[in-house]
């Protein structure tokens, strides 16, 4: 699969959080070229609780699904409180040996009751590039919990795989209640991939998907807001890496303590110098002079009785080591994501999504970060973010703004002329509007001043 590139096109949320219908297209998408395989970078903006999260918990849910895992257990949370079901649709191009398709895959989530939830639906089509031309949208797996008389449709698919074979049905029977009982897809279950592997006659319905599920396991990654939350509690720090050799491609968290020293196996600690070499031809370009180092105090027993090398992590500067929990939050941010954003930067293939990317980040580095991986880069990047400097540095087609309508939640500008400032038009935006949204829940200074004033004689009356 190295050679075999996927690349997100669209994301589409119905009914998910407080998004009643909303759609993020990547640029490549909006001119309908596919496969350029430039950096791409989408840079979400809006007030607090205006659908910015959401795009990334739809990414989160998009990655359990594609990987086969059960759903997080607060999915149910997701579903619009006004309606029962959430379902969310995505788009991605796909170049698999000098064939190009793209991807359509939909979900479906339902409320079995407050603490519970079902994937009802699923649903994976494409388009395949053939002759000059994009042939019709067919259809490979159509799942229903409801269909009785078979257990996916198209039907002439579910012949061609099961090729009348009665163990393959039950087979797939039992992976339709498996995908139920454990809240995972059913498309791309490790069940239905052991049966579509071993079906000649299915092969390229059978690429697509295990392409698919190549790309969540490897190449997106999702950085959520918790992940800085662990940082900042000086806890542990969660290195998200990923690591390419000639052979093989290694990618995944590393959880190292901050607060005191940890005893890991020798294999991750191994791996973690590797990540931490890695790191260091970057980041002293990002902040002069710094490195970080992994300090070896020794082999120790874990707790299980197994033998492990208890190791901490410091950063370097000016000849001196200090324990890393002792740097700003938002060097320690920087460090636990840069593995990923090298990967971004150097293979198209890469998607990596982050919650509040400018949290505790300088913003004039923020912005050289981001128009240097936007200029130079391969990958695509989607981020919220409050810093508006990004907004100066970035393309119009790259920032997406959130609305007050649940209904149209994302939107990009419109009426942006090559000279204008974007910054400056988005705050003449938020208080002029002229926009085909408003993309901003007015406030009123007085009012807050007020209320501010009113809970204060509450307190003191207590």
């Amino acid at each position: 699969m190295d050679k075999t590139i996927v690349r997100l096109q669209q994301i589409e949320l119905i009914n998910f959080k407080n998004v009643e219908n909303g759609t993020v297209m990547f640029p490549s998408y909006m001119k309908q070229d596919y496969f350029n395989n430039k950096a791409e970078i989408i840079g979400l903006y809006g007030q607090n609780g205006s659908g910015k999260t959401a795009l990334v918990d739809a990414m989160w849910i998009l990655k359990h699904a594609l990987k086969g895992e059960k759903l997080p257990s607060n999915t149910v949370d997701y579903i619009l409180q006004t309606s029962s079901s959430s379902e969310l649709r995505f788009i991605f191009n796909l170049d698999h040996q000098d064939e190009k398709f793209l991807i359509y895959y939909e979900i479906e989530l339902s409320k079995i009751d407050e603490d519970r939830i079902k994937i009802t639906k699923e649903n994976l089509s494409y388009k395949k590039f053939q002759n000059g031309e994009w042939k019709s949208k067919a259809g490979i797996i159509d799942y229903n919990l409801k269909y009785k008389e078979s257990i996916f449709k198209p039907i002439k698919n579910f012949k061609l795989l099961t090729a009348n074979n009665s163990d393959k049905h039950i087979e797939l029977g039992v992976s339709k209640k498996l995908a139920e009982k454990n809240t995972n897809s059913f498309i791309f279950s490790s069940e239905t991939e052991e049966i579509i592997r071993n079906s000649e006659s299915f092969k390229e319905y059978t690429n697509i998907i295990l392409a698919l599920k190549y790309y969540a396991n490897l190449n997106l990654v999702i950085i959520k807001n918790d992940h800085a939350g662990i940082i900042n509690m000086n806890l542990l720090i969660p290195l998200r890496f990923r690591l390419t050799d000639k052979t093989s491609v290694t990618q995944g968290d590393l959880g190292i303590g901050l607060s005191k020293p940890s005893v890991v196996p020798e294999q991750v600690y191994q791996v973690a110098k590797k990540v931490t070499a890695q790191m260091n031809i970057v980041l002293g370009t990002i902040i002069p002079g710094l490195s970080i180092d992994i300090k070896n105090h020794g082999k120790e027993l874990k707790e299980e009785g197994t033998e492990g090398v208890r190791i901490e992590l410091v950063s370097v500067k000016g000849g001196l080591s200090i324990p890393l929990r002792y740097e700003s939050d938002g060097i320690k941010k920087i460090i636990s994501m840069l593995s990923t954003l090298i990967a971004l930067f150097n293979n198209p293939a890469v998607c990596v999504v982050v919650d509040e990317l400018d949290a505790g980040i300088y913003e004039y580095l923020l912005g050289e970060m981001l128009q240097i991986i936007n200029e130079s880069g391969k990958g695509q990047l989607i981020f919220t973010s409050h810093n508006l400097r990004p907004l100066e540095m970035l393309d119009t087609n790259s920032l997406v703004f959130t609305t007050t309508n649940p209904k149209n939640r994302y939107l990009r500008f419109a009426n942006v002329k090559s000279n204008n400032n974007l910054r400056n038009l988005y705050y003449r935006s938020i208080n002029l509007g002229g926009q085909k949204e408003n993309i901003y829940e007015e406030t009123n200074s007085f009012e807050i001043s007020r209320a501010f004033r009113v809970a204060g004689r509450v307190i003191n009356e207590n």
